[in-house]
């Protein structure tokens, strides 16, 4: 059996999508085409590239606050000269590095198999593809190191700066297709499963106010919902693990959010074999 996967951001809870793919994987179901934005689009170019489920369950966990880097130097222009604007508080260029580690430097072309990485070009207003091939009807572009790629998906506004490249101002791919399910079919997928740990957590029954930040999480997430709805229409398996009360940096629950989205395909793993079965 083949899927394509399409697997949504989030921050840490995105991981979940590590568990989906070992749980897939150990079904013998393969995967043949994989599409993410914000923190699944890490987790789709790293498998795309050639990490195996298991090697991510030991890289990610090593994500923690130290990778977040403060621009200071920005922050304190502002604050003492009154700088007129903040691009944004982190730069990203720690998460970047580690990428580029990870994938030794390569380009989008040494993914293994179709991926797209999902971003967004603040200018145009449009979402922009990063993948190893052209996918129609979607501006795309193939020629990135894939840690400039998954730069520009994990920067979320105002927390990271926007990524410059080419005449590009790139952000989170999140802020219009944080699970892009329609661009997985579009690459060839003959089947999608799409994995969404947003949603579980939105709506949810109780929701504190702990923080300005909690606040905001809360807004984003809430928007998010909105447009993933319409993706996941297009699905034909969506996976809607809940991971509890994980925010988005929240790093010290990863390998937690790895298991639940191992257990919780598992659960469901007759159903699923069911659907891929039908035709198509």
């Amino acid at each position: 059996m083949e899927v394509g996967l399409a697997l949504a951001g989030g921050g840490v809870p995105g991981s979940v999508s590590i568990g989906v793919i070992k749980a897939l994987e150990e079904e013998g179901i393969r995967i043949t085409h994989v599409g993410g934005a914000s923190s699944g689009a890490m987790i789709a170019a790293l498998y795309a590239y050639g990490l195996t489920p298991d090697d991510m369950t030991e890289v990610v966990p090593q994500l923690n606050r130290r990778y977040l880097d403060f621009d200071w130097k920005a922050v304190m222009m502002k604050v003492l000269f009154y700088r007129p604007y903040l691009e944004g508080w982190l730069k990203g260029k720690r998460l970047h590095d580690l990428i580029a580690k990870l994938t030794e430097d390569s380009t989008l072309s040494r993914f293994r198999i179709p991926c797209a990485v999902m971003t967004t070009d603040l200018s145009r207003g449009e979402p922009v593809l990063f993948s190893n091939s052209a996918v129609e009807g979607y501006s795309t572009e193939t020629e990135a190191l894939i840690a400039q790629a998954v730069q520009a998906s994990f920067s979320i506004p105002v927390l990271f700066q926007p990524v410059r490249w080419k005449d590009y101002v790139l952000v989170d791919g999140g802020v219009l297709n944080n699970c892009p399910v329609r661009i997985v079919k579009a690459m060839g997928a003959a089947k999608v499963i799409s994995v969404d740990p947003v949603t579980p957590f939105v709506t949810r029954r109780t929701f504190s106010i702990p923080s300005a930040y909690a606040v905001f999480n809360q807004i984003v997430n809430l928007t998010l919902q909105g447009q993933m709805r319409e993706e996941h229409r297009h699905s034909d398996i969506a996976l809607y693990p809940s991971v509890g009360e994980v925010s988005a940096f929240d790093f010290g629950k990863v390998n937690h959010c790895i298991e639940i989205g191992y257990r919780y395909t598992k659960e469901r793993m007759e159903g699923i074999i069911r659907k891929l079965q039908e035709p198509t």
